[in-house]
């Protein structure tokens, strides 16, 4: 106690230090902390536990009431939320349908309209031989039997290339009994995914398949009034794979050609595994799920008789004798949710419902309330149990606890007073211990470590203070190397793009009067993947090339000096003229070999001959260049594109060529000119390029190259360029006569 005193009398005298402070601060808080623990249990003793008995049985009884009410609410929200995730889980497997649907009759008709794009297809034919298992077949009506099937054989072979696109769509729902994708045509044929699905199958005379038209179907005459995406009620198809009926559901869409609808494709799947959804998530014994379309009429029904039994006559379940029943029914068919009371079937039920909006469609749940009751009464048996049992504990610890507090209260009185000395010292000591350490580094000494083992923040504060000092000798060390390497990284660069500039001809051939040409290349990183190069082969024939690799900076360059190198080597190698589609196609077997980074280049190459004007060209997968003639530049397209270099060493190329008059251009670019962005990310685009091109009035090739970077420029603004900008033209003027 002698040091407390003493505390006491400097508190007279001076200003407290730290652990003077610390002290007293620890002996107050702990005496404080002892006298208000002790008032509140004494007052939690004494006056509260009179009141126990009281507010036990109060409470028991609203807390059961108040328990029963909640259970009940709880319940009616359960349901519904229920109700909306099996609706939800049964519309999403209809809307994945749907979606599927819109596909293939998108396919379909984006082939109808583009039959120049596909080679005749074929499809198996089961009355002219067996069909393996599960392969797309046709299936003609007895009108074009009649008429001759060479009639539609044409639509038939352009239709056939969806088949490729109809078996993968058809196995996404293997997990159904039976599922099948076709499409009829107006002309009177049906292509189908897999009708004959078991052993290999060829139908007889007397097969519904012999006599099947699809225009005269439901599911295709009801896409085509609608024209758009419909669903069917369930019924029983006649196409299945062992010739027994079997109820689906048909998702059907129209398909167009040129001159309108050309057909309706479809999708079915049998409803077996939707009945047994909504059959076994039924609530309790006795629960009923349903389903009603937006007439009132029940689609889908466990119950065999009675209001919710599926019939085929007229049926409005609005119209029902149970006025609660018609309510709920009346808001299932607006496409609402919620929780209404009804009676039905003698039995008193809740009615959740939640709309299937595919369809327009709602699924019903209905819930006992006998059922619900039980479990009501239940809790609330359970609840007044425990509040019994918790009244006599609360009694028995209250006693407990007022003779614990009073030990408890002697017990921290005298740990408090040995402890609070120790802990202002263990406190303040190393405190002193960094302050000396931290003036020491301070004055420069970045080797001096704080040895503190406090097991706490001002250990972990040491530790930092020794992790900083290490830190910082590092960085000093490593910031003269990091700059060191930086200066030499940006010379080695330099070096590397005037080596890659050097590669490209900058010698533009003026001596030659037959033509003009020019060039030009700015890398995005320094260095980069595009390339341009030209040479004469002989006296009469110019080759032209630029292309682009795929990826920037030094892999890129390196890539591209590889493919200069081979495209330029075949051209030379060639033994006559007619190789020049060959020389693109050894150049990419070339390109394929030791490629292990799976790199690739875009390239177009033309040769020109000065004497008649004519330019051959190969395009591997480049853009197409602009050329102009009559004045306008307009793309010089090709019928079938070509891939890239570097990718498939099997790749065949085609030359085309045109016949260049005095005075056309030919301009050739790169990626990086119509891929420029702006500070939006926009697109500089190939509308722009041409419509920049057409503004020229400038007959000199250079000017024209000048005209289209500066208009790059001015889009891009201040963004950063993103890719490398590489342009080549040419200009034809004639022949030595002409010229």
């Amino acid at each position: 106690m002698g040091d407390y005193w003493r505390i006491v009398r400097k508190i007279l005298r001076r200003r407290l230090s730290i652990r003077e402070r610390l002290l007293l601060l620890l002996f107050i808080s702990s005496l404080l902390s002892a006298l208000v623990f002790a008032g509140l249990s004494f007052y939690g003793v004494t006056f509260v536990q009179k009141d126990i008995a009281e507010m036990g049985g109060q409470l028991s009884q609203e807390g059961a009431a108040y328990t029963q009410e909640y259970i009940n609410k709880t319940s009616k929200e359960t349901i519904a939320d229920l109700a909306r995730s099996k609706a939800n889980f049964i519309d999403y497997e209809l809307a994945h349908m749907e979606h599927d649907v819109t596909i293939l009759a998108d396919a379909l008709t984006w082939i109808h309209k583009h039959p120049s794009n596909y080679l005749p297809a074929a499809v198996l034919d089961p009355y002219n031989g067996k069909v393996p298992p599960a392969a797309p077949c046709i299936i003609y009506s007895p009108e074009v039997r009649k008429r001759g099937i060479e009639t539609v054989r044409q639509e038939v072979e352009l239709a056939a290339n969806i088949t490729g696109t109809m078996v993968p769509m058809e196995k996404n729902y293997g997990y159904y009994s039976y599922s099948a994708t076709y499409f009829g045509s107006k002309s009177g044929f049906l292509i189908c995914s897999s009708v004959f699905v078991g052993d290999k199958y060829s139908p007889m005379s007397d097969d519904p398949a012999f006599s099947y038209d699809p225009c005269v179907r439901p599911w295709y005459q009801n896409a085509i009034k609608a024209n758009r995406a419909v669903f069917s009620l369930p019924y029983l198809t006649i196409l299945t794979a062992e010739h027994s009926d079997v109820e689906v559901i048909s998702c059907s869409a129209p398909y167009y050609d040129a001159e309108g609808i050309a057909g309706v494709a479809s999708l079915d799947i049998a409803t077996k595994e939707l009945r047994q959804y909504i059959t076994n998530t039924a609530i309790g014994d006795k629960g009923i799920n349903f389903i009603m379309n937006n007439d009132g009429k029940v689609i889908f029904s466990p119950v065999h008789e009675g209001v919710l039994a599926e019939t085929d006559k007229q049926q409005d379940l609005r119209k029902c004798e149970s006025a609660e029943f018609a309510r709920a029914a009346y808001y299932m068919t607006n496409g609402e949710s919620g929780v209404l009371p009804v009676e039905l079937y003698g039995e008193k039920y809740m009615l959740a419902f939640a709309p299937l909006p595919t369809m327009k469609w709602s699924l019903g749940i209905l819930v006992s309330q006998d059922e619900l009751s039980s479990s009501l009464q239940e809790s609330h048996n359970y609840f007044m149990g425990q509040m019994e049992s918790f009244r006599d504990n609360l009694q028995r610890e209250s006693l407990l606890l007022l003779q614990v507090a009073v030990l408890a209260f002697i017990t921290m009185v005298v740990i408090m007073i040995f402890t609070s000395k120790a802990l202002s010292d263990r406190f303040v000591k190393p405190i002193k211990q960094m302050a000396d350490g931290v003036r020491e580094i301070a004055g420069g000494n970045l080797d001096k470590k704080l040895d503190i083992t406090t097991g706490d923040e001002i250990e972990h504060l040491a530790i930092c203070f020794n992790s900083m000092t290490d830190e910082l000798k590092a960085y000093i060390d490593n910031l003269s190397k990091a700059t060191a390497e930086r200066e030499k990284a940006a010379a080695e660069l330099s070096v590397a793009r005037n080596i890659q500039l050097g590669a490209l001809p900058q010698d533009f051939l003026t001596d030659y009067p037959e033509f003009q040409i020019n060039a030009a290349m700015d890398a995005a990183k320094g260095v980069g993947g595009d390339f341009y190069d030209f040479y004469m082969t002989d006296e009469n024939h110019l080759v032209i090339t630029i292309a682009d690799v795929s990826g920037k900076g030094i892999p890129a360059a390196l890539y591209m000096m590889r493919a200069k190198t081979t495209l330029k080597n075949m051209v030379l190698r060639a033994k006559n003229a007619a190789d020049f589609a060959d020389c693109m196609k050894m150049a990419n077997r070339e390109l394929c070999r030791e490629n292990e980074e799976m790199m690739f280049v875009t390239a177009f190459m033309a040769r020109l001959d000065l004497t008649t004007g004519e330019l051959v060209y190969v395009n591997g997968g480049h853009n197409p260049p602009l050329v102009q003639a009559d004045g306008k530049f307009c793309y010089l397209q090709q019928a079938r594109k070509h891939m890239m270099l570097g990718i498939n060493e099997d790749e065949m190329y085609e030359a085309h060529s045109w016949a260049m008059q005095p005075g056309d251009i030919i301009f050739l670019y790169t990626d990086g000119v119509t891929e420029a962005m702006n500070e939006a990310e926009e697109l500089y685009s190939e509308e722009r390029l041409q419509a920049t091109l057409n503004r020229q009035t400038s007959k000199d090739v250079k000017e024209i190259l000048a005209a289209v970077r500066q208009d790059v420029n001015t889009y891009a603004g201040d963004a950063e360029q993103s890719d490398d900008i590489t342009m080549l033209g040419l200009k034809f003027c004639g022949s030595l006569d002409d010229v």
